[in-house]
Parts: structure tokens; C-alpha cells; sequence
């Protein structure tokens, strides 16, 4: 038998909770993480990453340069294999030990290993800053293998703020990516596979970032609303030997 609708009301049901003192310090006390609570975007990610970087006093230089390496490879792991495997007069270099010491303490392989707010996953990275991960494969890469192709292989393109036709194109890399170049994954706890899923294209096209220069200033297209053209990119690529 259904109660009756008075049994349902806003006064009703507010009678059946409790606003505690102590629930209010919880919320009140944890403002910062409403903030960012089961809705992490890149700009999110962005703000936790800088923060983490300040907390562990890192320099201008060391900040970019843990970029530069996620640039390179994506995962943890893998990062610190390559830093250990460098020449030692690298290994002696001022910023390694600093740069070291926050990749093995702070990043992690997998998003599902960075539930601690102290830990960032190294997948995240890139799509922080997707005109700067674009800068650091632009420096890294030979003249030859900087093409327009190439470039719309770096998944971070799609957040680029691209006409309709470069979009096109960035969408076709993106794809390309995860369908043919991502094989598979040795995360445990993950429940999906590595592939193209229309979703996160999606949320990663709606993003409008801008090219960075040498300077490490933006560089932002000639038409604002319509944004990158090829002319543009292709221009953009040849700088640089």
C-alpha cells in the first residue's frame, strides 16, 4: 500500500535527517575538495599537478622538465627506467635528483593507483598542458617525422582549438592511437579496454587550448573563433631544426 503524498513532502523528509555539527565541519573544512569531487577535468588536473610540483619546491626548469618526460612516455614506470638508464653526467645534473625524486613519489602508472591526493597519474600529464606536451614532441622529433600526420597522432591535439577541418583530422589521429597503437594494458583494476570511445574524444575535443611557443607563451590562431587551420599548424611544425 503507497503512503500518502503528504508522507513524501519537503517538510516531511527534512524531519527524517539531520544536519550534525559534526557533518558540517566535514563539509565545511573540505571546500577544496568539493571543488574537484567526481568531476576532474584537465584544467583540474592542471591545478593539482602545479600544486603538487610547488609543494615539493620544484624549480621553473624541473616543472618543465617532468613534463618533457611524460611527454616522452606516458607511464611511470617506464619514465623512471629511462632517467635511470641516462648517461651519468645527465645523472649529475642539478635538476635529476629533484625531478627523481617527485616522479617516484607523486606519479603513478594508472589513475586507479592515484586515489591518494598526494599522487597524480602520469596518463594525465600531457592532456594538462596539450600546447606544451605538442612543444615537447615538436623539440624531441626529427625535422622528417614532424608532419601534419604525425602531429594528430599525439592524442593531446584534439584539445587544441582547431577548425572544423584540423578537428577532423585530430579525431582520425586520436583514433588511430587508440585503435592501433595502444595494445592492451597491465593495469589489474582495469574494468575496460584500451580503444576509442566516442565519450572521452568527446570531452577531450571540447576542450580549446592554444600552441606554445619557444617563449612558453601561447600562440593563439588568427580567426579566434574558428580556430587552427593547417596553414597554421603546418607552420607551426617547421620551426625549429
Amino acid at each position: 500500500m503507497s503512503l500518502p503524498d503528504s508522507d513524501y513532502s519537503v517538510k516531511s523528509a527534512l524531519e527524517k535527517m539531520e544536519l550534525t555539527e559534526s557533518f558540517k565541519t566535514f563539509v565545511t573544512g573540505n571546500r577544496e575538495l568539493w571543488s574537484t569531487f567526481g568531476k576532474m577535468d584537465s584544467h583540474l588536473y592542471r591545478k593539482k599537478l602545479m600544486k603538487l610540483m610547488e609543494k615539493a619546491n620544484l624549480t621553473a626548469e624541473q616543472k618543465l622538465i617532468v613534463y618533457f618526460f611524460f611527454a616522452v612516455v606516458k607511464k611511470k614506470s617506464r619514465v623512471i627506467e629511462g632517467m635511470n638508464g641516462l648517461p651519468d653526467h645527465q645523472k649529475s645534473a642539478s635538476w635529476f635528483t629533484p625531478v627523481m625524486t617527485f616522479i617516484a613519489g607523486t606519479m603513478t602508472d594508472y589513475n586507479s593507483q592515484a586515489k591518494n591526493p598526494d599522487r597524480f597519474p602520469g596518463t594525465h600529464v600531457p592532456t594538462t598542458n596539450p600546447g606544451l606536451d605538442l612543444l615537447m614532441w615538436r623539440l624531441m622529433t626529427e625535422k622528417e617525422d614532424r608532419t601534419i600526420d604525425n602531429f594528430f597522432r599525439r592524442t593531446t591535439s584534439v584539445q587544441l582549438h582547431l577548425d572544423e577541418a584540423m578537428q577532423a583530422k585530430a579525431k582520425s589521429g586520436y583514433k588511430f592511437y587508440w585503435d592501433s597503437v595502444v595494445t592492451g594494458t597491465k593495469n589489474t583494476m582495469s574494468v575496460e579496454a584500451p580503444q576509442h570511445r566516442e565519450a572521452y574524444y568527446e570531452t577531450s575535443a571540447g576542450d580549446t587550448y592554444f600552441l606554445v611557443n619557444d617563449s612558453m607563451k601561447e600562440l593563439k590562431p588568427a580567426d579566434k573563433d574558428k580556430g587552427y587551420t593547417e596553414k597554421e599548424i603546418s607552420a607551426w611544425i617547421a620551426i625549429g631544426p
